[in-house]
């Protein structure tokens, strides 16, 4: 409900008395008892905001790795190539037009006035309308104009409404001699009592799109005033208000689900080596991020001239498709966590954050959606958040979730690849453990155990991102017709640490870390279904792994199934 301020000719306010229990006072223009009837009319239409998406599941809630959880709604889900264009940020929304105005009432105070009164219990002198306020008549600065010329013990107050498209955070800055008082809505967002020189102070809120009201209230003791309002919105520079113009935020992305939804927490001052508890605290606003790509002394996006202890937490979903281990890599300038399903996968503290590279982080996921998030806490100087992400085929990208990540293809031709299963080892494990105990960190597939020392690489492909204090495990399970049968003589060559098992025979077995080994060994092999586990350590240094072949009265090859 819209409701038009008149000049104010009386003492008499028309109460209203809204659903959530506060009351608002409207200067009635003329005298109660002239007042046959009343009605409310409706202004013009605002179309309301599209619903925001869901709130990420609880650990309890959310799928965990590992397994297959179920996939978003296909229509949010990118693929082929339309995913891979260049992602940008949030988008603003156009600024609204309007013909709104500050109705100002103008009061002559007592003398020796040294705080702001109620201005309720005063009788205009006069009324003046205005699209901004930004006086300071001693610098030739004159909006509004219409003052008395006697400005000492000169109270006023700005009352009106202004539409905002889009939604978003607003700084809000009030420049002023004496005292003022800023609201908007039901909040007051600015205070800065007593009598004073002219000052700054600033204000945070976040606004939805629609129709908002304002009332600035403010005195000057002696001498000329000073009153100037400014406002920041979330995307652009500081720049005086106007109340006609309006405000826009950023707009509602069209897909909900590809971009991360930001909460925005201001922390009070304190040492927070392990990030503060945002459980313990009220966020003040939000906001969206296509990334996490915040690099430089432009700020946060969205968090418009704020840039001290404040933490965000961003949460989102993101798709998988096929499945395989993906390697995240995390920077931070002080502290943050990522958090994808159930896991803490990596972490940027004390301990760390020297690193330019940041912490890396391994997830195994399957095929489908997986809820992530990231908590990032700035205490001062430049903001710096990233998030990368390693696919087992790809190389490094800025991680963003409306790029569908791919691992290995669910349809892959199981009967001529080769599973090898990957376990992250211990700094500093002296040979190789038995693998039986661990728990592989993932798989990838593989045509051929083939990964010479002197490849180029020390990489392995589906293993992105880890080179050192690696584990792998090649299975391979056959069948022997009787003309195959006979006598196979095997080769392993590999530095640091290698078993060949066939059955329950240890063909080969090479240890000794740092070096380069090439061991043969030969097994009889009769007819039939037999199973074969090839056990690699990969220490530090260069790598690498081959396992040959040679069949019964053949020729010496790469092991294969080609």
């Amino acid at each position: 409900m819209l409701l038009a301020v008149s000049p104010v000719i009386g003492d008499d306010y028309l109460v209203i008395k809204k659903k959530s229990g506060s009351t608002q006072k409207v200067p009635l223009p003329v005298s109660p008892d002239q007042i046959e009837s009343f009605q409310v009319e409706s202004g013009p239409k605002t179309e309301p905001p599209p619903p925001s998406p869901p709130a990420v599941p609880s650990e309890e809630q959310a799928p965990s790795l590992g397994r297959e959880p179920a996939a978003r709604p296909a229509e949010t889900r990118p693929v082929g190539p339309s995913a891979q264009r260049p992602l940008s940020g949030p988008v603003a929304a156009p600024v609204p037009g309007g013909k709104g105005e500050f109705t100002g009432n103008i009061y002559k105070l007592p003398e020796n006035v040294v705080a702001l009164p109620d201005y309720s219990a005063f009788r205009p002198v006069a009324v003046i309308s205005t699209d901004r306020i930004y006086l300071e008549p001693s610098k030739g600065e004159n909006e509004p104009s219409g003052l008395p010329e006697a400005t000492a013990g000169l109270g006023m107050r700005f009352m009106g409404t202004f539409l905002v498209a889009g939604e978003g955070i607003f700084k809000w800055r009030v420049y002023a001699k004496d005292g003022v008082r800023l609201h908007i809505d039901d909040k007051t967002l600015i205070e800065n009592d007593g009598i004073h020189e002219p000052a700054s102070k600033n204000g945070f809120i976040h606004l939805s799109e629609g129709v908002h009201t304002i009332i600035l209230d403010s005195f000057n003791s002696t001498g000329p005033p000073v009153l100037k309002l400014f406002v920041q919105p979330p995307m652009g520079s500081e720049q005086i208000f106007s109340i006609s113009s309006g405000l826009a935020g950023w707009k509602e992305p069209a897909k909900p689900y590809d971009v991360l939804w930001g909460q925005v927490f201001f922390v009070p001052k304190g040492d927070y080596p392990d990030g503060p508890d945002l459980s313990r605290l009220s966020p003040i606003g939000r906001l969206i991020a296509s990334d996490l790509n915040i690099f430089g002394g432009e700020g946060i996006p969205g968090l418009p001239g704020r840039k001290d202890m404040v933490s965000i937490r961003y949460q989102g979903f993101f798709n998988v498709t096929g499945a395989g281990i993906f390697a995240f890599r995390l920077t931070a300038d002080h502290f943050a966590r990522l958090t994808i399903g159930k896991h803490e996968l990596a972490e940027v503290n004390k301990a760390n954050r020297g690193d330019p590279k940041g912490v890396l982080g391994w997830a195994f996921l399957q095929e489908g959606s997986y809820p992530i998030s990231v908590d990032y806490f700035h205490p001062s100087g430049t903001p710096r958040l990233e998030l990368f992400v390693t696919q087992p085929v790809k190389e490094e990208e800025l991680f963003s979730p409306a790029r569908t990540l791919s691992g290995f293809p669910a349809d892959t031709g199981k009967v001529s690849l080769i599973p090898a299963f990957v376990y992250f080892l211990k700094p500093n494990t002296k040979k190789l453990p038995n693998l039986n105990q661990l728990s592989p960190a993932g798989m990838f597939l593989t045509k051929a155990i083939d990964y010479p020392v002197d490849r180029g690489s020390r990489e392995f492909p589906g293993v992105p991102k880890r080179e050192d204090w690696l584990g792998l495990r090649f299975y391979v399970k056959f069948t022997l017709s009787d003309q195959e049968a006979g006598t196979y003589k095997f080769r392993v060559v590999c530095k640091d640490s290698a078993q060949l098992l066939i059955g329950k025979t240890q063909v080969i077995k090479a240890e000794g870390l740092g070096k380069v080994h090439d061991q043969s060994g030969t097994i009889n092999m009769q007819a039939g279904s037999h199973e074969m586990f090839l056990d690699y350590l990969a220490a530090t240094g260069p790598n690498g792994v081959q396992l040959f072949i040679t069949p019964p009265g053949g020729q010496e090859k790469i092991f294969s199934f080609e």
